[in-house]
């Protein structure tokens, strides 16, 4: 998700904001510094998509790979090649996707940075209203994503909740009778259904 649609979106964003601020005649106060944020955070945004199209060229699940080494079923060495490049691959995987995501809350610190900086308004205060609403909004996205990237969103648990107090409704035998049927009416209703077939029968030969 964060290489094949937040990514790249994000990246195409800033890449229009840089542009427009280079081109463009008037120009907020702090346009340079926004102009170099936009443009760390599309570099940052796109080294994320290019990790995570790497790490999911080393996602070829166990059974991908056992189809395609077929041979493997029966010869022991070659499932142990299998399985050691299995663990190494996911190994690199794993490095590819921590990088990805690194880069991508990189990214979105210098996106959310520029974005404030492009409302910051050149005069003194009062600012106005709508700047001034703009700015608290973009430092409360900053402040909630540095929670949430330096707790590994697990902090404030009010705003990021990571444990859940849900419990599955009592179901007897965990529910058995409701996905595979009760054995018993299945029987009594298979039983009704061959006496109807009997009756059919029988009143057919008279």
């Amino acid at each position: 998700m964060v290489g094949g649609i937040a990514a790249p979106l994000l990246a195409g964003f800033s890449l229009t904001i840089v542009a427009q601020l280079v081109i463009g005649r008037d120009q907020p106060w702090l346009a340079g510094y926004a102009i170099a944020l936009f443009a760390i955070a599309a570099a940052l945004l796109l080294n994320a998509l290019q990790f995570s199209a790497t790490a999911l060229g080393y996602a070829a699940t166990p059974a991908e790979r056992l189809d395609y080494n077929p041979e493997a079923a029966a010869n022991s060495e070659i499932l142990h090649i299998v399985r050691v490049r299995q663990w190494e691959e996911m190994d690199l995987r794993s490095r590819h996707l921590e990088r990805a995501r690194y880069s991508y809350n990189a990214g979105l610190f210098a996106f959310l940075g520029g974005l404030g900086l492009i409302i910051v308004p050149q005069q003194n205060w009062p600012w106005p209203a709508g700047r001034l609403i703009g700015v608290i909004a973009v430092g409360l996205a900053l402040i909630l994503e540095a929670l949430w990237v330096f707790s590994n969103a697990k902090w404030p648990r009010w705003l990021l909740p990571s444990t859940s107090t849900a419990e599955a409704p009592h179901l007897p035998d965990e529910g058995t009778d409701y996905l595979f049927g009760d054995p018993l009416r299945e029987e009594i209703a298979s039983n009704l259904r061959r006496c109807v077939e009997l009756l059919e029968l029988m009143a057919a030969d008279q």
